[in-house]
């Protein structure tokens, strides 16, 4: 069954009851970083993963260096671009939960109407048993903004650490970030806060684009 295959917590195919659709832009499509996450929720709730497609959202990095030192994911509400990706139904514990390990972000609910989303072809493990889509879904936007260019504004797309290292080494003018990728994130992750800093006083951030104002130090 697939909640043996997955662990604990129990993944099903059937949402819980007063359940919310939250689609992932990051290590969160993968169920491994769920379990981990919410292993030690006290609830009956079953998480129920789907496969889904959402437009009018891109992919970009959050405009921090996160813990372990590299550029997370994050969402950009900008384009006509369709993205892949998979999304969780969780039950009122599990997004208290999950919410407690993004201090970085913001979740934010956003409707059908401006960003469409339709269901995906299953992915492996996952159920052909596909609830019916809300009309309105959540997402983790990042508190800081996204990197983009100072002079355009325009994101930078999501790349893998090595490109966006090299990126954030010219726009820094500093040779050291463009040093093997690895040994790069674990330099930042000694003091995540300092660089961090650099990049918004450099400017190399912009708002997500969404039509409401980010929150900072205020909810989930």
């Amino acid at each position: 069954m697939l909640q043996d295959v997955l662990g604990h917590p129990a993944f099903g195919t059937v949402p819980p009851v007063g359940a919310r659709l939250v689609v992932a832009v990051g290590s969160n499509a993968a169920p491994d970083v769920l379990r981990r996450k919410l292993a030690h929720v006290p609830s009956a709730d079953t998480i129920c993963l789907q496969a889904v497609h959402v437009t009018n959202i891109t992919v970009g990095h959050s405009a921090h260096v996160a813990a372990r030192g590299y550029l997370p994911a994050a969402p950009v509400f900008a384009g006509q671009q369709t993205i892949g990706t998979i999304a969780a139904w969780l039950g009122p514990a599990h997004v208290a939960a999950l919410d407690a390990t993004e201090p970085n972000y913001h979740r934010q609910t956003v409707n059908t109407r401006d960003h469409p989303l339709t269901h995906g072809r299953p992915a492996t493990l996952l159920s052909d048993d596909r609830p019916p889509l809300p009309t309105d879904f959540d997402l983790y936007v990042s508190r800081h903004g996204v990197l983009a260019d100072p002079v355009t504004g325009e994101p930078l797309p999501f790349a893998p650490q090595a490109d966006v290292l090299a990126w954030l080494s010219l726009q820094l003018d500093d040779l050291s970030l463009a040093a093997r990728a690895s040994q790069v994130c674990t330099r930042l992750a000694a003091d995540p806060q300092a660089t961090t800093a650099r990049i918004r006083a450099a400017g190399l951030s912009r708002p997500c684009g969404s039509d409401d104002p980010l929150p900072i130090g205020h909810g989930r």
